[in-house]
């Protein structure tokens, strides 16, 4: 639906670093032209006269945020890039169709979809053309198989508990540690005890209460809390706010004069019906693959400049559309079509990312630098610590 087109600059700066080539890797031309495909659900076949669909605000958002990254690197990279836009929709059936676009498979590089189910298909279509796919939204951890040019930007919920794991343990003993679910997560709790598998270190503790739990009033929490250190709870819960409020509010009730902290995931910051005051008597943190400072000049520069743009402020979507689209840009630029062989070696402190990438293998395989990944992820997972207007990075 859109094509961009942006020349060679006159006075190129340099890309990421300065490492030098690695050999198998075909480094990236000065002046090399590439197509970039960007696709997104603008949803353009909901519209109703002028009136923009509410579900296509993610694409808006992240496509401006895209447009200033693609300037940015118009001005400061000495690469060529062709940019196609597409509107994904919402429908399978309508998105498969797109797939047969004879010009999208003369792009390169895949930034999106974002739908799982769009994903998947685009992620064996990419593979089977031997495409590179980066995928800015979705954290599902087993969209793909054996396909390293597949590139998730959005931390896993494995990345999430084992970064919790080892902030917690940095700071205090595996025995001082609750797991606490419902039957129906349990299954979620096997990450954090991989990640605290260390040779002669105990097992966390485990809290596993029936689905139906509504409270905590028939629960007893005192024999989890430890005479003279800090009790830890960790909840990888986020669909059922009213269970967090109500082990919050037992918790509070219980713990007395025990220090406590509580762990949670990254949708809690979104929570309203929970009073601050449990954040903070609780010190509860959460894990976040994003974190904007609004202080930070760059973020204001990039905020004035997408309201210039759009007449609007950028979200999250905004500024992940810029972070995303710049360092693929950049990478191009520095390794061609080569750089997904490069991306473990060449993390990014992005405005709303940071990306460190890693192998990911889900069949268990030891990753020896040989053996073909999964897919690669980005784990680097931030941890929040409610304070007293908000979450903020822990210490």
């Amino acid at each position: 639906m859109d094509t961009i087109r942006w020349t060679t600059p006159v006075n190129p700066k340099p890309p990421i670093g300065n490492a030098p080539a690695q050999p198998g890797v075909q480094p990236g031309m000065p002046g090399e032209t590439y197509r970039l495909a960007l696709l997104l659900p603008f949803l353009t076949n909901q519209m109703e006269g002028n009136a923009v669909p509410e579900k296509s605000r993610l694409a808006l958002q992240f496509y401006a945020g895209a447009k200033i990254a693609l300037e940015e690197i118009s001005q400061t990279e000495n690469i060529n890039l062709v940019v196609n836009v597409y509107d994904t929709q919402i429908n399978d059936a309508d998105f498969l169709q797109l797939l047969n676009d004879a010009r999208l498979n003369r792009s390169d590089v895949f930034i999106g979809p974002v739908r799982n189910s769009h994903l998947s298909a685009m992620s064996s279509w990419t593979k089977q053309h031997h495409k590179i796919l980066v995928s800015p939204e979705s954290p599902t951890s087993e969209l793909t198989a054996q396909n390293p040019d597949f590139i998730q930007t959005n931390p896993s919920l494995r990345a999430h508990c084992e970064a919790i794991t080892q902030y917690v343990l940095a700071k205090h003993g595996a025995d001082a540690v609750t797991l606490v679910c419902k039957e129906r997560e349990a299954d979620r709790l096997p990450y954090f005890h991989q990640a605290n598998a260390l040779p002669g270190s105990r097992r966390f503790s485990e809290l596993i209460v029936p689905d139906a739990t509504a409270n905590f009033d028939k629960i007893d929490l005192r024999p989890y809390l430890k005479a003279g250190r800090t009790s830890v709870f960790i909840l990888p819960t986020w669909a059922s706010q009213d269970f967090v409020m109500a082990f919050l509010r037992k918790l509070r009730t219980a713990k007395g004069n025990y220090d406590v902290e509580v762990y949670g995931m990254p949708q809690w910051a979104s929570y309203e019906s929970i009073e601050p005051e449990y954040f903070r008597t609780l010190n509860v943190h959460i894990s976040s693959a994003s974190y904007i400072d609004y202080s930070a000049p760059e973020v204001r520069v990039f905020q004035q400049k997408f309201y210039d743009a759009t007449g609007t402020i950028p979200d999250d979507d905004g500024f992940n559309g810029y972070d995303v689209t710049l360092y693929v840009g950049r990478m191009l630029r520095r390794y061609g079509l080569s750089f997904p062989f490069r991306v473990q070696a060449e993390p990014m402190e992005g405005l709303h990312n940071t990306f460190r990438f890693q192998r990911i293998f889900n069949n268990g395989a030891i990753d020896d630098g040989f053996n073909t990944p999964d897919y690669l992820e980005n784990t680097h997972v931030h941890i929040l610590k409610f304070e007293q207007y908000g979450f903020v990075p822990a210490e």
